[in-house]
Formats: structure tokens, C-alpha cells, sequence
């Protein structure tokens, strides 16, 4: 028998975190306080799968509908949600061509336009022989360690040195509760940052503008995984008491990623941000944390000595229409692209 998507009801969606727990390629961005976040900031509809094959449930899928237009969109992730991948969670061995079969066959019973997703363990081959369209993005992955010096050893002497020369200055990474408070005022004023609109939204190049960035979307994340112990939210404060950057951490099952960070322009040449990474590193490794996702790439990840991994997402079109306005959103998105490098070219904040 071929594999089907068969949905999950109340009941066993009340377990989903528990359902998930034994899966090793599970992230944060599979449990359900980060589907609450997507649900509430995006007002998408949340939709859950478990994965059937001869008769046995051999993994789950799920993700978020959102209507535009007349279009009716799966996403898991959709490429604006800040999501680094969800896509299913499959046990070892299951065919991702039977796989991915069985996604076009729920866009046909769904009435689906299109699907978007992002899952890095399904082949490639799989998704083109179904005929998904594929987007290449790079991230750098570091390994943690639980020796400072291990993980000092790796870095560039540029890093090394900026790290130092802040400790020296007497800067100290805190628990911040107001980090996000703090960071959504650097991100909005959109001057004084030391990340550029590439790395605060890293994942996508620029292609979210920062009004994106709104207080409501960052106090949604902490109130969803704080409880949970899901998440950093961490500052670099000066000896004065100021708080000159700061950042937010999601984690689970031994991966913390980046979400956004921020700092400001006194803090760049203090060194601020080196020293917030690396206070992250550290505390995540103490937790039990072996692999940081730093959801993007460029010279200042590289330096902390981590590796250029690709990140690929895939999506399918289910009419000719569909596929029409989303070359049209793939092009407005260019000009987008566009406008944020003239921005920063032309700041002279930068």
C-alpha cells in the first residue's frame, strides 16, 4: 500500500509534543508552542498529519493554511514565517518518492494552490521527480562544545580578539527579560544595528523588510517557549548598567538557532556582538546544546569557525494560475532584495 497522509484528531493532537518526542531530527520549530506563534502572528491554520504507511504510522507531518486571494497555501514553513525548516518527521527507511506522492495527493483533496516546504533530510531526487521547484539558501552550523577553550580554538584571531577585548571592557552577557523589548527598538529604529537587513533576516537575504519585526511577533515567541524553557533571551550590558545588544535563542533536542539579534552602534566597537554569540555558545553547551544553527551565512558567522552547510526549500504550484502570481511574488520579491542593498549602501548609519 502507498503512503498517506491521514489527519490526526483532537485527542492525538493534544499530544503532538509527545507523539514527536522519540524522532531525532525533531527541532523547536516542531513542537507546539512554535505552531502557536505561527497561528498568532500569521493567523494561519494550523493542520496536522500522521504519516501511514501499510497500515502503521511511520512519522507526522503537519503545517499552517493561510488563504491569499483565491489561493490556498500549505506551508511548512512558508519562507516569511522565520522558521528554519519543519517538513515531516519520518522514521528511518520511509521512501521520500512515496513521500512526497502522497503530498501532491492531499493538495488534490485539500484543494491546495500551492506547498512550500523545507525539510533538509528528504532527497532531492524525491521532490523533483514530483516536479517541486527548488529555492537555495546557506546557513553556517557550528558544533558546541562544553570546553570554552575547544570552542575558541576554532575561531578566527579577529573573533577571538573582539570577544577578549569586551570581556576587558567589562561587558557581560545577562539573562535579559527585556530582550525583547530591547531588541525589537534596535530592529525598528533600523539605525545604530550592527546587523544589516541580510543578517537580521538571514535566511531569506532581505526579503522581509524590518517593519516585519513588530514587538507583537517577538513578545509572541518568548511567551510561547520561555515557559517551556524553549528559548535564550539574552543581552550584553555595559558596566554603566546599558544595555547595548541583544538577542533571542530558540532550542530543543540538542539545536539552538538564531532567531534575531541586535546592537547598537556604541556597542560596535566594544565588540558587543562577538561577545553575545559567544555567551550564547557557552550557555547553550552548559544546556546540553551540541549543534548551533546560525541561520544565515557571511564573514562574521564564518569567523566563529562554523560550517557552510545548504538549505533548500521546495515548492509545487497546483494550477497555472498559481504558478503565474507566485512568479510575480518571486519578482517584486527581487525588487525588495533590491531596495534593502541600495538602503544600506546609501545609509551612512552603515
Amino acid at each position: 500500500m502507498a503512503i498517506r497522509l491521514e489527519p490526526l484528531n483532537t485527542g492525538e493532537i493534544a499530544r503532538w509534543d509527545s507523539l514527536i518526542s522519540e524522532f531525532p531530527q525533531r527541532r523547536v520549530f516542531h513542537r507546539q508552542a512554535w505552531f502557536d506563534c505561527l497561528v498568532e502572528i500569521h493567523q494561519a491554520e494550523w493542520k496536522y498529519w500522521a504519516v501511514i504507511d501499510g497500515g502503521r504510522t511511520v512519522g507526522y507531518f503537519s503545517g499552517g493554511v493561510v488563504q491569499r486571494g483565491p489561493f490556498r497555501i500549505l506551508g511548512s514553513p512558508l519562507r516569511s514565517w522565520h522558521t528554519n525548516h519543519l517538513g515531516p518527521l519520518l522514521e528511518e527507511g520511509v521512501d521520500g518518492r512515496d513521500f512526497v506522492r502522497a503530498l501532491d495527493d492531499l493538495a488534490r483533496e485539500e484543494k491546495f494552490s500551492v506547498i512550500e516546504i523545507e525539510y533538509p533530510a528528504m532527497p532531492h531526487d524525491a521532490y523533483e521527480a514530483a516536479g517541486f521547484s527548488c529555492h537555495q539558501t546557506w546557513t553556517h552550523q557550528l558544533t558546541l562544545s562544553t570546553d570554552p577553550a575547544a570552542m575558541m580554538q576554532r575561531m578566527s584571531p579577529g573573533r577571538k580578539h573582539g570577544i577578549q577585548r569586551a570581556l576587558r571592557n567589562g561587558l557581560e552577557v545577562v539573562e535579559y527579560e527585556d530582550a525583547v523589548y530591547r531588541l525589537h527598538d534596535q530592529l525598528s529604529r533600523n539605525k545604530g544595528t550592527v546587523c544589516p537587513v541580510s543578517e537580521v533576516f538571514p535566511k531569506e537575504r532581505g526579503a522581509v523588510p524590518r517593519h516585519w519585526m513588530t514587538q507583537q511577533v517577538i513578545c509572541s515567541i518568548v511567551r510561547h517557549l520561555d515557559p517551556l524553557e524553549l528559548v535564550f533571551t539574552l543581552g550584553v550590558r555595559l558596566p554603566t548598567g546599558e544595555i547595548v545588544a541583544a538577542g533571542l535563542f530558540p532550542f530543543d533536542n540538542g539545536t539552538v538557532c538564531l532567531w534575531d539579534c541586535s546592537s547598537e552602534l556604541k556597542g560596535r566597537e566594544m565588540h558587543a556582538n562577538d561577545l553575545l554569540h559567544w555567551g550564547l555558545m557557552c550557555r547553550a553547551a552548559e544546556r546540553g546544546m551540541t549543534n548551533y544553527d546560525m541561520s544565515g551565512h557571511g564573514r562574521f558567522n564564518r569567523a566563529f569557525g562554523a560550517q557552510l552547510m545548504a538549505v533548500h526549500r521546495w515548492n509545487k504550484c497546483y494550477s497555472g494560475t498559481a504558478r503565474c502570481a507566485r512568479n510575480i511574488y518571486e519578482r517584486l520579491l527581487k525588487i525588495d532584495r533590491l531596495e534593502n542593498v541600495l538602503n544600506r549602501l546609501l545609509s551612512p548609519a552603515l
